[in-house]
């Protein structure tokens, strides 16, 4: 299958406003490196800055993509796109392979490269571990709000509890829930590319389908008008389909069960909080402009941090 790779240069200074532009607008994955020396940063530390004076971003989308809205909506920052070029599926991977996530999750859950060495300090070596490669759905764990989403996941008691993933991508927040004690996960995306990584990667995490639904978000609707209801809701995807599924996700979380949203810029807590107005929602967690909101049903009290 082949994809598109778009590249777009920019000021260092714009580039993170740049990114989070093209992931709203579809970019199954992007890529930040310096114009000097083409390195690519897949998973910067909070806080941190690249001391580049120019960017270049490089994202892949599907070959449906619209350059031409792409370009407009580009044109309000100032930005254009500097090359297109096709790729295929394994160019594409093996580009990946090399910048795979490895980071630990709370002191609960290690994120590692499928092929990685031993890298597991001795002291930490009985603690859950999730294997997984970057690929082409979305959710590989580089992103700011999927690590907030796992740092939550990495906090919770999720023993014995019901978990749904509603835009699971590559299923890293649904598998983290199953090894971190979930009864039972429940995985949804509208993308077969995501369901297939979910399953591929759910087989090689040895997390059985006892353990692990991988499902359409049709048949989650079916569920949900027989009174289907979940522990624990998380949903990482982005401000306008959370705001469109606010009844949905509202009336599939449990009356005292935690609902947990991300993939959301900071200037649009407001708009969640007023499609959420059921929810007691706690101080948002930030990683640069991006943030989690989770919280309980209003009036049922929250657990310990």
């Amino acid at each position: 299958m082949s994809w598109l790779q778009i590249c777009v240069d920019t000021n260092a200074g714009d580039a993170q406003q740049t990114g989070s532009l093209l992931e709203q607008l579809g970019a199954l994955a992007v890529t930040l490196s310096g114009m000097e020396d083409g390195d690519p940063v897949l998973e910067p530390l909070p806080g941190s800055q690249p001391l580049w004076e120019q960017a270049r971003l490089t994202a892949l989308f599907g070959l449906s993509v619209d350059i031409g809205v792409l370009r407009a909506e580009l044109a309000k920052l100032r930005v254009d796109i500097a090359d297109v070029v096709f790729v295929q599926d394994e160019d594409w991977q093996n580009r990946w392979q090399a910048h795979a996530v490895r980071a630990c999750f709370g002191q609960r859950l290690w994120l590692l490269p499928r092929d990685a060495a031993q890298e597991i300090e001795p002291a930490q070596r009985s603690l859950p571990t999730l294997r997984l490669d970057p690929g082409l759905a979305f959710g590989s764990g580089s992103h700011p709000t999927t690590r907030l989403c796992l740092a939550w996941l990495a906090e919770a008691d999720l023993s014995g509890k019901r978990v749904l993933d509603f835009g699971c991508g590559s299923g890293v927040l649904a598998l983290a829930a199953s090894v971190l004690g979930a009864a039972h996960v429940t995985a949804v995306d509208h993308d077969p590319q995501a369901l297939v990584a979910t399953r591929d990667n759910a087989a090689y995490n040895e997390v059985n389908e006892e353990a692990l639904s991988v499902i359409t978000p049709a048949c989650l609707a079916a569920g949900s008008s027989q009174g289907q209801v979940f522990d624990v809701v998380i949903a990482n995807i982005l401000a306008n389909p959370l705001v469109e599924l606010a009844s949905q996700l509202s009336a599939m979380t449990a009356s005292s069960g935690e609902l947990v949203l991300s993939g959301l810029l900071h200037d649009q807590e407001t708009m969640i909080r007023s499609a959420y107005p059921t929810f007691d929602f706690r101080p948002v967690a930030r990683e640069g402009d991006w943030i989690r909101m989770d919280g309980r049903v209003a009036g049922v009290p929250s657990r310990s941090p």
